[in-house]
């Protein structure tokens, strides 16, 4: 059964085994709104990992995000992190988003499908790299 901090420690967990299969070396750190540090070529990216469980429910189904970080829920911006890797729990599969693409979003919605994709994790990660490391 997952409950708020099983499931962030999970996410966490997907998110950097999904990275070291990718060659990339990369740490849990919680640091502040960081909780993966990645070192890649050119530098090193702050990844802040948010996860879902798939939910059905009168609003459709499909995978809900909080973007948000603080008691006041405030949106995660380039001062927090980098890039944000949203994790679908159940399908332990990773979709990256350079946090700016976010543009002040509290909250993303996803359909299952988002998640069934081929090399996804590739894909929104070399994204990511040409967005941050420009």
């Amino acid at each position: 059964m997952y409950n708020a901090v099983n499931s962030g420690k999970i996410g966490e967990l997907v998110c950097m085994v999904r990275l070291m299969k990718l060659g990339v070396a990369c740490e849990i750190v919680h640091m502040g709104t960081t909780d993966i540090i990645a070192q890649t070529e050119d530098g090193l990216i702050r990844v802040q990992v948010k996860a879902s469980q798939f939910k059905r429910n009168k609003n459709g189904s499909g995978y809900h995000f909080s973007l948000a970080y603080g008691g006041n829920k405030r949106p995660l911006t380039k001062e927090n992190c980098d890039v944000v890797a949203l994790v679908a729990l159940d399908r332990e599969r990773v979709l990256f988003k350079p946090v700016e693409c976010l543009k002040g979003q509290l909250t993303k919605r996803f359909l299952p499908q988002k998640f069934d994709k081929d090399d996804l994790e590739r894909r929104t990660w070399e994204f990511c790299l040409d967005q941050v490391l420009l």
